[in-house]
């Protein structure tokens, strides 16, 4: 089970900072999951939160005005990639306008990262399946009522083979399912240690956590 960093190691550092994306190589994930979304000034920024924290839409701060609102500098994506090249990058991709921005940069990072792209936008991730040759993945926050949809889109395009899940709507038969159609399920939202120790025992394929006390990566 691949372990990545939601957001970075945000328990010591600022979320999707840089610092924090550090501290969580240091103790020992794999990779970072991180956000995308566009400032004002077209930038390609990693921030999670559709608003900042005086209420203002991220989209209409330039990324000045979104760090010093923050009170630390927001990084790129670009920033974020050349800063950390030996690393496994969950990129989820935040809306249509992100995506404009963000897949002509990873297309020039796709030979030299390991990169798995990521929306609950599926459209997104379906642009992105067709225009790069790195991994891509549906982020689903509901349990289908069936999964043919869901297998079937993806099908035609031989790099979106990884579904991502939210802990509390994942179980063994919807893993069974998509692992026997040759994809690869992540899990996110898993809160308390006997989740983590459930996903590993359910074998997902990677494990986005906030929680490396849970997964043997610090001392509780």
């Amino acid at each position: 089970m691949q372990l990545l960093a939601h957001r970075g190691y945000h328990a010591i550092c600022p979320e999707n900072t840089l610092e924090a994306f550090s501290a969580a190589l240091h103790l020992g994930f794999a990779g970072i999951e991180t956000d995308v979304r566009v400032s004002a000034d077209n930038e390609a920024v990693l921030f999670h939160n559709r608003v900042s924290k005086d209420g203002v839409p991220v989209a209409a701060l330039t990324r000045k005005q979104l760090s010093e609102t923050c009170g630390y500098t927001v990084p790129t994506l670009e920033e974020a990639l050349q800063a950390f090249p030996n690393t496994f990058w969950n990129i989820e991709i935040k809306t249509p306008a992100a995506a404009n921005l963000a897949l002509p940069i990873l297309s020039q990072y796709e030979e030299t990262h390991r990169l798995l792209v990521t929306s609950f936008r599926h459209e997104i991730v379906l642009a992105a399946a067709e225009l790069l040759s790195v991994e891509c993945g549906f982020l689903s926050a509901h349990r289908p009522a069936t999964i043919n949809s869901l297998v079937h889109t993806a099908l035609p395009y031989r790099n979106l083979r990884t579904l991502i899940w939210d802990c509390e709507i994942v179980d063994p038969d919807i893993l069974r399912q998509t692992n026997a159609l040759g994809f690869h399920n992540a899990v996110y939202a898993a809160n308390t240690a006997y989740e983590h120790t459930l996903m590993r025992e359910f074998g997902v394929y990677a494990l986005i956590t906030d929680f490396p006390q849970h997964v043997g990566l610090l001392n509780a």
